[in-house]
């Protein structure tokens, strides 16, 4: 077999996949609750929300680089958010966690991605102390070590400490993310960051984080947890993409997004000037 022909198989079979993936979300749409909350914080955006650096995509958050053109911003966005609610439906209970993960990053392969790592772990504290924005950052850094790039991972670690100090200069933005992130006894989140080479070619790291603590706590980021009263699992991604390789399954990924879009978490934020 050729190259070639596996190449068109594989679309064939990403097709497929995504096709599935529509006809589960569409059967599920009924259940999903709308997102009254950021339907209420949406009239505060400004209208082209494409010349933000950040946003917020359900319990996820993605951050940009500055060399990261409109049009892939559109699509990272869009494959993290299809990619999130796909697993989220599939697998919806906090204790299903790994499936989860594995389901978004079986999506996200599916929409083009090729990935270099994805392990899924339990996550060891080395101190007494820690707080959930350092542990995504931390696994950030650990997801894009090795990267071949040059210059990508220095660009993925300061576009992620960017993004967790505009968040947390952003009283909405911050609010509605714990507001989706928050669980009855711990929490469950993504933390994102992306960059564009000077092809076109698209890298994403992400940090996967879910969470049980012993202690109530009123926030997810930026509050100081005891390391003996948390367990957390942790998922690592580094992928990359090309625009070419998301053409074949954009339209059925759109098609998707459009039916759930009044049930959708999105707002972008951008790091004060």
């Amino acid at each position: 077999m050729s190259n070639s022909a596996q190449y068109k198989t594989s679309v064939l079979q990403r097709i497929a996949y995504i096709e599935e993936c529509n006809k589960l979300m569409g059967e599920s749409l009924p259940s999903l609750q709308p997102r009254t909350a950021a339907m209420t914080m949406k009239g505060d955006l400004p209208v082209d929300k494409d010349a933000l650096n950040a946003a917020i995509l359900n319990a996820g958050i993605i951050g940009f680089d500055p060399s990261m053109t409109k049009r892939n911003k559109r699509i990272t966005k869009n494959c993290f958010q299809y990619a999130d609610l796909k697993a989220l439906m599939e697998f919806p209970r906090e204790t299903q966690k790994e499936q989860r993960f594995h389901a978004f990053t079986r999506t996200m392969r599916a929409c083009g991605w090729m990935f270099w790592k994805d392990p899924y772990t339990r996550y060891n504290a080395s101190s007494k102390t820690l707080t959930m924005d350092n542990i995504a950052l931390d696994i950030i850094q650990a997801a894009v070590a090795g990267s071949t790039g040059v210059g990508v991972a220095p660009a993925l670690n300061k576009a992620a400490q960017a993004t967790m100090k505009a968040l947390k200069d952003h009283p909405a933005a911050l609010k509605l993310f714990e507001a989706n992130a928050k669980k009855a006894d711990g929490g469950n989140f993504a933390i994102t960051t992306c960059q564009q080479d000077a092809e076109g070619e698209v890298t994403l790291a992400v940090a996967a984080i879910q969470y049980s603590c012993r202690v109530p706590s009123t926030k997810v980021l930026f509050w100081e947890y005891a390391t003996t009263d948390v367990e957390i699992w942790e998922g690592q991604c580094a992928m990359t993409i090309e625009e070419e390789d998301y053409l074949p399954v954009e339209a059925l990924v759109d098609k998707a997004l459009a039916a759930m879009r009044q049930k959708l978490i999105e707002m972008e934020f951008s790091p004060a000037a």
